[in-house]
C-alpha cells in the first residue's frame, strides 16, 4: 500500500464578529476556506492549524497576503495523505 497526497489551498481571513465578548471569546476569528468552501472558524492561527490537522491535512508555512482594505489575510498550501491510492 503506498501513499499519494494531494494538495489544497487554504485562505485564512482576519473577521470581527458583533456583540460583545463573553468570558474567553473575544470579538474577532480567523475564517477557514479550503478550496473555496468554508470549512470552520479559529480564534488564533495557531487553532487554525489545529482545525486544519482534525481534519487531516498537514499545513506548510502560511504567506501574509493582506485584503484590498488592509485586514490580514493568509494563504497556505496544506496536503492529505490518501493511503488507499495507488501511485
Amino acid at each position: 500500500m503506498s501513499k499519494k497526497h494531494s494538495e489544497h489551498e487554504v485562505v485564512v481571513t482576519y473577521k470581527k464578529r458583533r456583540g460583545r465578548p463573553t468570558g474567553l471569546n473575544p470579538l474577532i476569528s480567523w475564517q477557514i476556506v479550503l478550496d473555496g468552501d468554508h470549512v470552520g472558524s479559529s480564534t488564533t492561527l495557531n487553532g487554525v492549524s489545529s482545525v486544519l490537522y482534525d481534519m487531516g491535512y498537514k499545513t506548510w508555512a502560511f504567506r501574509r497576503v493582506p485584503d484590498k482594505k488592509g485586514r490580514p489575510k493568509f494563504k497556505a498550501t496544506v496536503i492529505r495523505f490518501d493511503k488507499d491510492k495507488e501511485l
